[in-house]
């Protein structure tokens, strides 16, 4: 079983508006946003095609500035947290073998030392990967390529993870299987994360908090704390359980009723 997230924040958006600009003027897209993730939580973001939810993550990483308000980051040591980014597309280099393709955001931050090479070497064997280390990703199934793209970010220990629609690119039953393993390495390893996904199935599988947001300019139409455990269902039954379809309902009916506004 996951270990509880613990009640201090790592993360706390207060306030947050963005527009693009153009020749034909302001677009705005993200509307005083205001949320909070929690040490050790697995946060998720849904709503509608478009509304913002990938522009969130990219502020957070600090790709972009919003245009007003505060985004705030807490940490024990009083620096800002290391923030790791998995995208849709694991970016393998072909020419690379798996171990090498690990140990490349090491050597790109000049952080190739023995304790990383031990961290890395420490995933590989706990995750069951080791026999694939000298392999090139081509010889590797999606779900295989995803894995290794996460042990990549992990080798740089970061603080929090963001997750941009990672299993998007895999067929149904891969996506599964692969969600599934993600979410345990990510609570095994006792990471703070935040996902971005179109599919409510596997935000309700994987987040601890799933934050509903509106069509653009987009804000926070819900906060729906995911709470299997405490209600008495195993984490290995929950998509057959009738509270999983109570949340999926739920988070249906608020993104319809948001495609039907006008």
């Amino acid at each position: 079983m996951s270990k509880p997230h613990q009640d201090k924040p790592i993360l706390r958006l207060d306030h947050v508006n963005f527009s693009y600009y153009s020749n034909l003027g302001e677009v705005k897209v993200l509307n005083d946003i205001n949320f909070t993730v929690e040490k050790g939580a697995f946060a998720a973001l849904v709503g509608p095609s478009g509304c913002g939810k990938s522009t969130i993550l990219s502020l957070i990483a600090g790709l972009l500035k919003p245009v007003s308000g505060f985004i705030t980051y807490y940490s024990d040591d009083f620096n800002a947290p290391r923030v790791g980014y998995m995208l849709q597309h694991d970016h393998l280099l072909e020419w690379r073998s798996v171990y090498q393709n690990i140990t490349l955001g090491l050597e790109i931050q000049k952080k190739k030392n023995k304790e990383n090479l031990e961290l890395v070497d420490e995933l590989l064997d706990k995750y069951h990967l080791s026999n694939v280390r000298k392999q090139k990703p081509s010889a590797l199934s999606g779900g295989m390529r995803q894995r290794i793209a996460l042990i990549r970010t992990l080798a740089l220990r970061p603080d929090l993870l963001l997750l941009d629609e990672p299993f998007s690119a895999l067929d149904y039953q891969t996506r599964l299987n692969v969600s599934k393993d993600v979410h345990d390495i990510i609570k095994s390893e006792q990471k703070t994360a935040i996902l971005v996904t179109h599919d409510i199935s596997e935000a309700i599988s994987m987040a601890d908090v799933i934050f509903v947001l509106t069509k653009p300019p987009c804000t926070i139409k819900d906060v729906l704390p995911i709470e299997f455990e405490a209600n008495g269902v195993p984490r290995e039954d929950m998509r057959k359980s009738s509270l999983f379809q109570e949340y999926f309902d739920q988070i249906w009916r608020e993104m319809q009723d948001e495609n039907t506004e006008k």
